[in-house]
């Protein structure tokens, strides 16, 4: 059956089928063009952050639950979420580690490598200074700066710190490296 269909290409040849109606240039950009000016700008959007580093190990919870202040209803009026209805995303979705160390500092970056949860590649590695690329070569993937937005909804105010999944809470843990 095999030999069927390979003896028949001989039989096959390209051929142009001629123009009909006019012809246009294509005017549009390629995705991967339009993409170039987000990338530039979402990697210079912020510049790197300056947080002091953990004199002592603290660690805080934080529930992350959001309590609906409305009715919530769907196209015909039927209430989807009432009024005081509570979801915390923790109890349906797992939040990957994140550990935030200063990527200028050796000692925290060599104290970040020597952790168990840093093997995992689903450990998010973040940084808040330092060279990206060096330290992403370091733990062979990729590695994020920390945006200010995000240390200060997860309350992150030293360096080096570990936010995990507690239950239905994250805990964010300072440590300080000896």
């Amino acid at each position: 059956m095999v030999w069927c269909l390979v003896g028949n290409l001989s039989d096959v040849h390209a051929k142009s089928l001629g123009q009909v109606g006019p012809v246009y240039a294509i005017i549009e950009t390629s995705v991967t063009e339009r993409q170039k000016p987000n990338q530039k700008h979402r990697s210079q959007s912020f510049e790197p952050m300056s947080l002091p580093t953990a004199l002592t190990e603290t660690e805080q919870h934080l529930d992350l639950s959001y309590t609906v202040p409305w009715d919530i209803t769907d196209a015909e009026g039927n209430i989807i979420y009432p009024e005081g209805y509570r979801f915390n995303p923790l109890e349906h979705r797992r939040f990957r580690t994140m550990i935030v160390i200063d990527g200028s500092d050796e000692s925290q970056v060599d104290w970040a490598d020597t952790l168990e949860d840093a093997a995992d590649p689903m450990t998010r590695i973040v940084i808040t200074q330092g060279d990206i690329a060096a330290v992403s070569q370091r733990f062979k993937r990729l590695v994020y700066r920390l945006h200010p937005q995000v240390a200060q909804r997860f309350r992150i105010e030293n360096v080096p710190t570990i936010v995990q999944q507690k239950g239905a809470v994250l805990a964010v843990k300072a440590i300080p490296v000896n």
